[in-house]
């Protein structure tokens, strides 16, 4: 068999049942026969992460932690696995998780929680394809990527949405090339310096199979869902939305960033920095040639797609005197750096600062949006909008397309426009 990894990540809903799990063994199948080696990076089942989020919340009580058992234990039976093979020690590494938080409520036994639901699909998945004829291993994913200490994040960050290095390791290719030729992992977990667990935030299984496909030099990673790629528009709100064939990793970069929820952002980042291609595909139609995401994937220019990004929050930065004021801009910055935020897109003017921050790559609730308020407030005057939208055109050249927009532009009559950026 050839040394050459590929990497195959499936999300929460296509690992949620038996006939998805009997769609990925044949999709392995069909790449080992290709001569590869197959790594399988795969999500938590569907919902599992808000019950475990939920049970973080409420760590005094035991009604959490049977709920995710009892799960399990249905999608196990469903699958034809032996509880005795899984059960005994999912439910000890929960319940030793569960206590943790109770004597402790850190982001860190947090992000311990958070993880088993990754733990249980793989495991029971891992058992499933070893049913299927297939001589599969299962590996832990924190062996492969430790996360990069950012000590000026705030540590709900540092915790549940870290980063990895995605550089190629030869020393791990080699110890997982002698485990076997088809292996299955957790995404979304890695280890922290120390050896604790740490997650990668929002997306985070699509961000760990782009760092894994590095690290492993994989001829490529294939993402699995349930479309078959990025579109130009959302094809639930646009019936004429085009599937689009090939982007390369800025565009990508930008669509998922600004709302295409096909995959994240960071994965797009972590595959551009080791030149890894990407290629999206549809689970129940793997004929349809999906989308492909690479450096040689260039096409013509103009606006390709309309995204639209929310849970975002504008804040207007007033100083009536910010253009004569040396430093300003660096000491309103230093508090957004100082609460461990980063912001999305900024625009200046003579008197306004204004700024976007997205909430939830932020981690950031009312509280914190009030803190950092507090704070900015000592520099200038703040009018905050919570609960905003983001909507984007992507695309190279798409600056030459602003003339072709006049027909939308009765659409801000009744939707107040704050801010208006042309970033890439």
């Amino acid at each position: 068999m050839s040394a050459k990894w590929i990497v195959l990540k499936f999300g929460g809903t296509s690992v949620a049942s038996r006939p998805n799990w009997e769609a990925i063994a044949s999709l392995a199948r069909d790449r080992q026969a290709e001569g590869f080696r197959v790594l399988l990076v795969c999500s938590a089942v569907a919902g599992v992460t808000d019950c475990l989020n939920e049970l973080a919340d409420r760590p005094a009580g035991h009604a959490g932690l049977n709920e995710i058992l009892d799960l399990h234990r249905a999608l196990g039976r469903e699958l034809g696995v032996q509880e005795g093979d899984w059960l005994p020690q999912g439910r000890a590494l929960l319940e030793e998780c569960v206590e943790a938080l109770r004597q402790e409520s850190a982001p860190a036994a947090r992000a311990a929680l958070l993880a088993m639901g990754e733990w249980f699909s793989t495991r029971l998945g891992a058992c499933f394809i070893r049913q299927q004829e297939l001589d599969v291993a299962w590996v832990d994913a924190r062996e492969a990527l430790e996360i990069s200490p950012e000590p000026e994040l705030s540590p709900a960050r540092q915790w549940l949405s870290a980063d990895c290095d995605a550089r190629p390791d030869r020393a791990l290719t080699a110890s997982w090339s002698g485990v076997g030729g088809l292996l299955v992992t957790q995404g979304f977990v890695a280890r922290s310096p120390d050896g604790r667990t740490a997650l990668l935030g929002r997306g985070g299984s699509d961000t760990s199979a782009a760092l894994l496909a590095g690290r492993l030099e994989a001829e490529r990673l294939e993402i699995w869902t349930d479309v078959p790629g990025l579109f130009s528009a959302d094809p639930r709100l646009c019936a004429d939305a085009r599937l689009l064939a090939g982007v390369d990793y800025a565009e990508a970069l930008e669509m998922a960033a600004s709302g295409a929820r096909v995959i994240h952002p960071r994965s797009i980042r972590a595959a551009a920095e080791t030149g890894t291609p990407i290629v999206i595909g549809d689970m129940h139609r793997p004929d349809i040639a999906g989308t492909r995401i690479g450096a040689a994937e260039v096409s013509g220019e103009g606006v390709k797609a309309v995204t639209c990004q929310q849970e975002m929050a504008v804040m207007l930065l007033q100083n009536l005197d910010a253009r004569r004021q040396v430093g300003f801009l660096a000491a309103v910055f230093a508090v957004f750096r100082r609460h461990g935020v980063s912001i999305d897109l900024v625009a200046t003017s003579e008197t306004t600062t204004t700024v976007a921050l997205n909430k939830a790559a932020n981690h950031l609730d009312a509280a914190g949006l009030d803190a950092l308020d507090s704070d900015l407030r000592q520099h200038c005057t703040v009018d905050r909008f919570d609960d905003c939208v983001c909507v984007n055109l992507v695309g190279r050249g798409a600056r030459t397309a602003l003339s072709k927009l006049a027909g939308v532009m009765r659409f801000f009559d009744d939707h107040p426009l704050l801010m208006v950026s042309q970033s890439a």
